[in-house]
């Protein structure tokens, strides 16, 4: 009786410890991610989204591009003058990159549509002729993750995740509930 009493007890306690040993892994990992996703996010924003040369072709693409190049019916973003696809490709493959953090879990969702929201949505209802007739053209999905970002932003309001974030500004946001 006492040697199964003593298995026992040895079975509980290593019982305890691997379940101790598989929080303690859990928490680390989640840490490691944590701190990975917050270099990517800092490094696309800090980096990327303040460079000069991002910030004045995400200007010229949202404010300019229409006007000056009307989307091609063939050709894709490749009929279009040099400077207009050098815009293009530079801001398409930004919100891509983000829109791709965005769907492997690499980027907050609260990050992602929080942040960039207003910026998503202009810049995919600029660039939407350009990019479908690059499908076309390809006959192939193009900047999917883009297109997955700009309608998850489309249908998400920033103030819901202030909200949810319990941030406070002059215009209203509480923090949340209990």
């Amino acid at each position: 009786m006492g040697a199964a009493l003593y298995n026992v007890a040895s079975l509980g306690v290593s019982f305890v410890a691997l379940v101790l040993s598989a929080i303690a892994a859990w928490r680390q990992l989640r840490h490691a991610r944590s701190q990975s996703a917050l270099t990517t996010i800092l490094e696309v924003y800090f980096r990327d989204i303040r460079d000069m040369d991002f910030q004045r072709d995400q200007t010229y693409v949202v404010t300019r591009l229409a006007t000056e190049h009307p989307a091609p019916d063939e050709g894709g973003i490749a009929a279009l003058p040099e400077q207009a696809q050098h815009a293009i490709w530079n801001v398409a493959f930004m919100y891509e990159s983000i829109g791709m953090m965005h769907a492997l879990d690499m980027m907050d969702s609260r990050v992602a549509l929080g942040v960039f929201n207003f910026r998503i949505i202009q810049v995919w209802e600029a660039m939407e002729p350009y990019i479908m007739a690059e499908r076309a053209m390809r006959q192939a999905p193009f900047l999917a993750f883009f297109e997955n970002l700009y309608l998850q932003a489309r249908a998400t309001p920033p103030a819901d995740l202030y909200r949810e974030l319990g941030l406070r500004t002059i215009g209203g946001f509480t923090p949340r509930s209990g």
